[in-house]
């Protein structure tokens, strides 16, 4: 197939996708906000906020963003020095390879008037930008390998991305290599190029097969000093002003060899067009594959980087805010900074629930806002990852593509709370800043009036119990260091959450010493039910205090940990 063709309907594809991608970025939502807001609107919108900072002092912002954020990936720089290397290579490697090779008529040509690509330092560069972007992806492996214990996950599609560059750089060096060694391609170059004697062919000949890697049927190696001498001057007098010595293409001059068995097999000029098809495959595959994949962040990240150095932490309007959403979805790399840095980690190990981990949530909310994902169980799942999240905005503070995840978690908790699945983990300590974001009050009440229903229904109140209580069985909490307790009430006489009530008895139904009483009772269900092991603010006061060692905050967790177990085993049947 003419390889024009095969340009063209890459180059279709992939403009098909990316239209594809960027109508998701203005039709697609995490939460319809109260006055719709259409398509068109959003368009509009975005193309409003360009212009004003094109043409604003803004635009010192989006310069600063580029540098700093885009091209020294200063973000990626101050959390890992690892992650850091491995993109530099990558990302420059991979753009100079771009510029110099791929696009060398349009760049290179235009910018040096002298440019032959097999001329040094051309010649040696490319070679140079290829050994960057292995050493790159070697050190991307081995994060996703040495990292995995640390809550890393890798998908095939993460692989797919860093083979497919690979294969591209392999056979970029492969073709190279062939075309080095290949005697058809010589041959034809010093027809075209060159006007010698028989005694001058054969004398550059030695030369090339001597030291510049040429496989020649009629000549092997060791060739004699004085005909190599000679070819050197022949070579020095019409080849060198457009060709430096092979052995600068270094990684490729060193794999030729591994061609040359095939190029016996099928002959040189046939293994050169069997590997610049490979090549040219790869190239156009991936530019095709693209717009389908992660690696789309290399469009959107760019994006995200300069709105979110521009907006910074102000409050957005709902059009916007819809659409930047959005770009950060598809932003994401699925690099798992952020699941390294997540302070709900403690909760990802107790629930072995992936939708904790803050990369994993940005996978699935890709699907949730394309109205992918309709099982119940997994939103229920999604949920408790999106609600089981101290909103500390770590996440936002070392993602690379600079993604306001914060806020788009904040917008998925509510939109799947009109799924009508209650979520009980919103009483916890971790839910409290939800509250503070004042951003979805109604739908906050609403399903915290649901969520208090079900504890109402689920256990008993210490008023509502008959007297004398009956002393019984503990059930076990994973902690039974309250039965040291012998109630000196220290706990909750420094208890800040306490102090902070006229009447604490009334307001948290228990005190503390009062839940460790009742486990000691037996009544378990008693102390799930108060309200104190959800107001609590895990201080520690309380436990670093304690002159027998109870771990009552620990206890809480584990409290907490069995209510909503309990609620939610009873919601699930």
């Amino acid at each position: 197939m003419n390889i024009n063709i095969l340009l063209g309907l890459a180059g279709i594809i992939c403009f098909i996708g990316l239209f594809l991608r960027l109508s998701i970025w203005f039709s697609q939502e995490l939460h319809r906000p109260a006055i719709p807001v259409t398509a068109s609107q959003r368009v509009l919108n975005s193309i409003q906020s360009l212009f004003t900072t094109l043409f604003s002092s803004r635009i010192i912002l989006v310069i600063k963003s580029l540098f700093v954020d885009l091209l020294f990936q200063k973000r990626i720089f101050d959390k890992s020095y690892l992650r850091w290397t491995a993109h530099t290579l990558i990302f420059f490697g991979f753009i100079m390879l771009l510029l110099m090779h791929a696009l060398d008529s349009m760049v290179m040509d235009r910018f040096f008037s002298d440019y032959e690509s097999t001329l040094n330092p051309y010649l040696f560069l490319r070679n140079l930008f290829g050994i960057m972007v292995l050493a790159g992806l070697a050190l991307a492996v081995f994060r996703r390998i040495s990292l995995k214990p640390q809550r890393l996950k890798t998908y095939p599609s993460d692989w797919a991305a860093l083979i497919f560059i690979a294969v591209i750089i392999f056979s970029g060096m492969i073709l190279e290599g062939a075309r080095i060694s290949s005697y058809t391609i010589y041959q034809n170059m010093v027809e075209e190029y060159g006007s010698f004697d028989e005694m001058e062919a054969n004398a550059l000949e030695a030369f090339w097969v001597q030291e510049n890697g040429l496989n020649s049927p009629n000549l092997t190696k060791p060739q004699p000093d004085e005909r190599v001498a000679f070819g050197m001057e022949v070579n020095g007098d019409s080849c060198i002003e457009c060709h430096a010595p092979n052995s600068s293409a270094f990684a490729s001059f060193a794999v030729k060899n591994v061609t040359r068995s095939i190029s016996a097999a099928i002959g040189d000029s046939q293994a050169v067009s069997m590997f610049w098809y490979l090549h040219i495959l790869a190239c156009l595959s991936f530019l095709a594959w693209l717009p389908f994949s992660k690696m789309f962040h290399i469009v959107a990240a760019p994006v995200s980087l300069i709105i979110k150095g521009i907006v910074g932490d102000k409050t957005e309007q709902p059009a916007t805010l819809l659409t930047h959403q959005m770009i950060g979805l598809s932003a994401c790399t699925h690099c798992g900074s952020c699941s390294i840095e997540c302070s709900s980690n403690m909760f990802f190990e107790s629930f072995q629930n992936d939708f904790i981990l803050p990369s994993e949530k940005v996978q699935s909310l890709k699907d949730y806002a394309a109205g992918k994902i309709t099982d119940r169980k997994e939103l229920k799942q999604l949920q408790q990852g999106l609600y089981v999240c101290t909103s500390c905005d770590r996440c936002t503070d070392v993602c690379p593509s600079g993604i306001n995840l914060k806020e788009i978690f904040v917008s998925a908790r509510y939109s799947l709370l009109n799924e009508g699945i209650p979520e009980v983990s919103m009483l916890s300590h971790f839910s409290f800043p939800l509250a503070l974001a004042q951003n979805f009050v109604g739908d906050h009440i609403k399903a915290l009036k649901t969520v208090t229903k079900l504890f109402q229904k689920s256990f008993k109140q210490l008023s509502e119990l008959s007297f004398p209580m009956t002393l019984t069985k503990s059930d076990d909490i994973g902690n039974n260091s309250y039965k040291s307790c012998f109630s000196c009430q220290r706990c909750t006489n420094i208890c800040p959450v306490v102090r902070s009530f006229d009447n604490p008895g009334e307001a948290l139904g228990l005190l503390p010493h009062q839940i460790i009483f009742s486990l000691g009772l037996g009544n378990t269900d008693l102390a799930m039910g108060s309200k104190m092991i959800w107001s609590c603010s895990t201080c520690y006061l309380c436990q670093e205090h304690c002159p027998n060692d109870v771990e009552l905050c620990d206890i809480f967790y584990s409290l907490k940990n069995s209510a909503l177990n309990k609620i939610e085993t009873g919601v699930s049947s």
